[in-house]
């Protein structure tokens, strides 16, 4: 989908032929072997869960120990090297966890276990491999539960503290596993162990992985839980704005899936009952059936390649029909529960796909915009998209619709809600691809991104988005000059960087992107007609005038 790393630009050329250099400078540079855990001998090409963005070490590390790690650095940092923590099939649409072409990358694959358990101060320390489905079923089985559950459990924690991934909870202190975080260890960049705690903690607790590499983290857990589930369809939106704020504060977790085409939403809570309470249910939203797989990609396919509203419509009323009926199952039986689904919070909250780190929506032609809005301010967005969708095209979200879901203000220095308390708003789209069609009235997502971020000061998710939407990133944190003093205190040589850094931090500047046609595939915003698709111009938006998107006449 996005290829920065192809695009021909002269700076990416230039970190091209660095990368042939690099290779023969490691070699050069005599690493020795003794110290270091050996190399996959012939580069990789890294590859995102869906195979739309490719990432070009020029050496890939999988250590075992903390020891291997601080070697690692050292050696890169002794050569001039840059390094990246990241897997090599990474759950994220964009190059954010990727090193640049030819450097170094360490994956922390080996480094997955618990190292302790405190269980009288409910506190568990385990290494930054490790994955939030097998934390979350660690700790159930010591009758604990993580304080906060994202909808997908794959992500490995390392990778969930580098994004700041979330789930949605406006009950607990904080919707991010980032928040819970007491202590971190850390490889800075000279290869020195660091342990963090307080302000440098909360620098760390989203840190994009160019503070240093976290190899362990010691999370604090809460006494163990179930949680009781409601689903219910709204055939009238009209009720919206009085009631989202409400279904955010008066439950332990709520999501919101608003399909404004179709005039309907889907409310989906979640509220603590005691772990003795009789359930055993699970979340089995991905766990579709070979058939219903096969019926979503045919129909997510067709929507790539089809101009047809009616298409995309049809498969928004497939999805709420979908969201508005049970979709828990028992355990034991695989039956589906009706009635009070019930079961262990993680469980109940995370999808459980059919194959192992391989869910349907991997597989289907689409990619997610996401971004954080002030909680307060969610009524009044609402208002403006109606107003945005009244003057456009009738327009449809295929897939779950605008799916809102809500956090408490973090500590967190860049976390999406560091500051403030949150409305998290994502809009799923197909994908859209250079050379290709864009997606049908893509130009409508385009004017609510803009006026989120320009209008609401909306922050884009770390590990979701396009190239474009990361504009003025800077000015949207209020402590971004002090996770720069961080960034100076534990990488003074600039070790922990990437082109993703580079762009966001502002270094790599996003008029660099502005090439022919590039709306087309997410990596500007218009200024031109040169930058729209063929057959289509640069124009303000219909409702938010301060947009620019590209539209065929």
């Amino acid at each position: 989908m996005y290829q920065q790393l192809l695009t021909g630009r002269s700076h990416l050329l230039r970190r091209a032929t660095n990368f042939l250099c690099a290779a023969g400078l490691f070699i050069a540079a005599g690493a020795s072997a003794d110290q270091l855990p050996p190399p996959i001998d012939v580069p990789e090409v890294l590859k995102n869960y869906q195979g739309t963005q490719d990432c070009f070490p020029g050496v890939i590390h999988d250590p075992s120990t903390i020891a291997e790690v601080q070697a690692i650095v050292r050696d890169a940092a002794a050569q001039g090297r840059k390094v990246m923590a990241g897997t090599r099939r990474f759950n994220s649409q964009i190059d954010a966890a990727c090193a640049g072409n030819g450097e170094v990358q360490i994956t922390l694959e080996n480094m997955d276990q618990v190292v302790r358990l405190d269980k009288e101060n409910r506190l568990v320390t385990v290494q930054a491999g490790m994955r939030f489905n097998d934390l979350t079923a660690y700790l159930r089985e010591h009758e604990l539960s993580v304080p906060m559950v994202t909808e997908l459990a794959i992500f490995s924690i390392g990778g969930m503290l580098g994004s700041g991934t979330h789930g949605s909870t406006f009950t607990q202190k904080s919707n991010m596993i980032s928040d819970y975080v007491t202590e971190m260890k850390i490889v800075d960049g000279k290869g020195d162990l660091r342990v963090l705690t307080g302000e440098m903690l909360n620098a760390a607790r989203v840190n994009l992985g160019v503070l240093g590499v976290v190899v362990e983290v010691t999370i604090e857990a809460e006494p163990g839980y179930k949680v009781r589930a409601k689903v219910k369809g709204q055939r009238d939106d009209s009720d919206l704005e009085s009631v989202i704020l409400d279904l955010a504060r008066d439950n332990h977790s709520a999501n919101v899936a608003w399909f404004p085409g179709l005039g309907r939403y889907t409310v989906t809570t979640y509220n603590k009952v005691p772990l003795s309470t009789r359930g055993n249910a699970y979340n089995a939203q991905a766990d579709v059936s070979d058939f219903s797989e096969y019926l979503f990609g045919l129909i997510f396919d067709s929507l790539h390649e089809a101009d047809s509203t009616a298409l995309q419509c049809f498969a928004a009323s497939l999805r709420y029909t979908a969201r508005t009926g049970s979709y828990f199952r028992d355990v034991n039986s695989g039956l589906k529960k009706y009635i009070k689904p019930t079961g262990h919070a993680d469980l109940m909250q995370h999808f459980v796909c059919k194959e192992p780190n391989n869910c349907v929506w991997d597989k289907l032609p689409i990619a997610l915009q996401e971004v954080a809005i002030p909680f307060e301010e969610l009524p009044n967005w609402i208002a403006d998209v109606r107003q945005i969708m009244a003057h456009s095209e009738r327009t449809c979200f295929p897939l779950n619709g605008i799916y809102f879901r809500f956090g408490k203000a973090s500590e967190s220095y860049l976390g999406m809600s560091a500051g403030r308390d949150t409305a998290f708003v994502g809009i799923e789209y197909t994908l859209r691809q250079r050379g290709e069609a864009v997606p049908k009235n893509y130009f409508v997502n385009l004017e609510i991104e803009q006026m989120s971020l320009r209008k609401y000061g909306a922050r884009p998710h770390w590990g979701k988005n396009s190239v474009a939407i990361f504009e003025n990133m800077p000015s949207r944190f209020p402590k971004w000059s002090q996770f720069l003093d961080a960034k100076a205190e534990l990488d003074p040589e600039n070790v922990f960087t990437n082109p993703f850094w580079e762009r966001v931090s502002g270094q790599d500047p996003l008029e660099n992107y502005l090439t022919p046609q590039c709306n087309a595939d997410g990596q500007c915003y218009c200024r031109t007609d040169q930058h729209c698709e063929q057959g289509a111009t640069c124009q303000a938006g219909s409702w938010y005038s301060e947009a620019r998107i590209c539209k065929k006449d």
